[in-house]
Parts: structure tokens; sequence; C-alpha cells
């Protein structure tokens, strides 16, 4: 189930709906540039965020720390006296790291696409409406892409909902300026997401108006 913050950042992002007045319902993709006054950075409004978003961290972070760990340790086994054949050691070290690379890299796998927070930076959602979607990346840092409705597919692979398509030459030339926007002051700059990238969110569960509405104008119906 999805925290209070995304229905009251939902809320909040109706309410500003209400003094929002563009020229048609429809959304184009050129809009953010006819609304933004030029240096103005869009204020992105959360409308999703992932119910697993903390333990997903807590859990990157402790495999990574496992796999650090078990690294360091490798030279203690080939140290100090003992009687067990350096063969049997040699197995033992590799064994070690093994399984704690094989876990750290199923955990890596299985989170790569949990979407922790998705933001819209427009009023009114549509095919074209640019979002910002948050995951994590190895060592738990929050990674955030562009994505727009449109390109999102239904996803076939395991612990994914969708599948990001190429965005098409209208799409890339509208994120120009809207990257430019988005990253002033960013230590960590937004980037467009690519094709084939894929994403895992709650949508079976309730879900705030506005990421409803994402779901129905995208292709990625379930």
């Amino acid at each position: 189930m999805h925290s209070r913050h995304a229905f009251k950042s939902a809320a909040l992002l109706r309410a500003r709906a209400h003094t929002f007045s563009p020229a048609s319902r429809g959304f184009a993709v050129t809009s953010l540039h006819r609304q933004s006054a030029p240096n103005t950075v869009p204020e992105p409004v959360v409308v999703y965020e992932g119910g697993l978003s903390k333990a997903a961290r807590v859990m990157k972070l402790a495999s990574v720390a496992s796999l650090v760990g078990a690294s360091a340790a490798i030279p203690f086994f080939f140290t100090g006296s003992s009687d067990i054949p350096s063969g049997a050691r040699t197995i033992l070290a590799i064994t070690t790291l093994g399984m704690t690379g094989s876990s750290t890299a199923l955990v890596t796998w299985a989170l790569r696409p949990y979407i922790t927070s998705l933001s819209i930076l427009e009023p009114t959602v549509g095919p074209a409406t640019p979002m910002l979607v948050d995951t994590l990346t190895f060592l738990a840092q929050t990674r955030t892409r562009l994505v727009f409705p449109e390109q999102l597919r239904p996803a076939t692979m395991p612990l994914t909902s969708w599948s990001v398509s190429e965005p098409s030459e209208k799409l890339v030339e509208a994120s120009k300026g809207i990257l430019e926007l988005v990253n002033k002051g960013r230590k960590k700059p937004v980037e467009l997401a690519k094709g084939g990238d894929v994403f895992y969110a709650h949508t079976q569960g309730p879900v705030s108006e506005e990421m409803q509405r994402i779901i129905d104008v995208s292709p990625c119906q379930e």
C-alpha cells in the first residue's frame, strides 16, 4: 500500500490544477516550455511512492556490505597456521565469495526496476506528460530518469511492470529542454530513459488519481 504522502501530494496537485488554464485539455509536448518562464525549474509533484522503498534500500545496502565483508575476509583463508591444505582453502574462499556474490547479484537484479517514487511535471496527465521515475542504483543511491507515459509497454520479465520503448524524435527534442530545466542545481543529473529500461510499480492496489491516469493513458494496460 502506498504511503499517505503520495496521496497528499496528489491532492495538492489536483488543487493546483484548478488554477492551471491550458489552451486545451490535450497535453502538448512543448507545453512545459510555454508555461515555464526562462530559467524556471519545474516543481515535481509526487503521485506514487513504492511501499517497500525503505526495505529495498536496506536490502541493497546489506547485500553490498556482505559482499565487501566476504571479499575482505578472503586473505585470512590463506594466512595463519592450519592443517587445512592450500587447495581446500582455495575452494572455501571461492565458495564463500561465490555464494555472497550470487546473493548480491540476485538482490541487485530483483530490485533494479523497483520504483521508489514517481513524480509528474504537469498538472494534466496525458500520453506525453513528463515524469520523473526514481529507482535505486547498485549502492542504493537514487537514480532519476525522465519518462513519458506513451513509452511504457507491458513487461514480460519477472518482477517488472513496464518496459520502456525508444522515445520518438518529438519526445527526444522535448526532453532536451525539460532536462535542462530539471537538472539545474542537481548533483546527480536526471537522464532520459532508454529503450529497454524496465520498471516495477505496485499498480494492483489503491493508487492516486494521477497514477491511475498514467496507467490509463499509456499502452501498459495489465
